[in-house]
């Protein structure tokens, strides 16, 4: 698409654009009454602090798991668990179906994650913050299998599924390579991101919630067919989601401030037990 550029730049422009249309889109359709000037004042005044919480945490969990991870991977148990199951997804490919696939992948991932936020927000702030609070507990949750399980992508480990997204540009190849190790599939966090949204998504209008699941379902379904998770990685993903989801329902007031106040008094109360025994 842009081959004066050079294939770290080409890949951030095929995902950057897209996803920034996608918002837009999705702003017009599903938040039409809300005007830019008050989304970017409130965005200034609060929601840079969850949004940007969520951001750290996970650029935080990204490279740990890409500077460290134990030398030797599952993967062999995982393929012991499911066997070949997930070729069957790739039983029929296409170069069309691959594009749409990846398009998912790259750019329906960000916009679910992200959007589900400001939907959330102009229904219920506090069920915003919630999902914010979630997104979080399930991010730092897949850190202990990020770097003590490491497990390959299913299209590194079997000869008869291939690695169709990689393989599709220099581009995507070149970022994706770049900036993951292809060793942390398990469990997978587009799988479970993605689930997170479409549950959270319920608690907006049913046009929304609707659009969000079948967009959930097709990035599940994207992750398997272009060759890049196991359904073991989503499996457990979800097992995780309802996890976070559980956790951010029981706190009683889903701000930072109290949140890290609960934490605190949960965690001293356990060192206060633990002394008197």
């Amino acid at each position: 698409m842009f081959p004066s550029l050079e294939l770290g730049t080409q890949f951030t422009l095929i995902v950057a654009i897209p996803s920034i249309a996608a918002l837009l889109v999705g702003k017009r359709l599903f938040l039409p009454d809300e005007r830019f000037r008050t989304l970017l004042r409130d965005f200034l005044r609060t929601d840079w602090k969850y949004l940007g919480v969520a951001w750290v945490v996970t650029e935080i969990v990204n490279t740990l798991a890409f500077h460290f991870h134990v030398s030797r991977t599952f993967t062999g148990a995982i393929y012991a668990v499911e066997g070949g199951t997930v070729a069957a997804f790739q039983a029929i490919t296409s170069t069309p179906l691959t594009v749409l696939a990846t398009g998912v992948y790259l750019v329906g991932f960000p916009f679910i994650v992200l959007f589900t936020y400001f939907k959330l927000k102009a229904h219920d702030e506090e069920e915003a913050q919630r999902y914010a609070l979630a997104y979080v507990v399930l991010v730092i949750s897949a850190v202990p299998f990020f770097l003590l399980f490491p497990v390959k992508v299913s299209s590194l480990y079997l000869s008869d599924v291939e690695a169709l997204m990689y393989e599709l540009s220099p581009a995507i190849q070149y970022g994706i390579y770049s900036t993951d190790t292809l060793v942390k599939a398990f469990p997978s966090l587009h799988t479970g991101l993605s689930v997170l949204a479409a549950l959270y998504a319920r608690k907006a209008d049913q046009q929304y919630a609707y659009t969000t699941g079948v967009l959930a379902v097709s990035i599940v379904f994207s992750t398997l067919y272009l060759g890049v998770h196991w359904i073991t990685d989503a499996a457990f993903a979800v097992l995780l989601v309802l996890l976070a989801y559980h956790l951010s329902r029981r706190v009683s007031e889903p701000r930072w401030s109290v949140v890290t106040r609960e934490a605190l008094a949960g965690v001293r109360s356990s060192v206060r037990r633990a002394a008197n025994r």
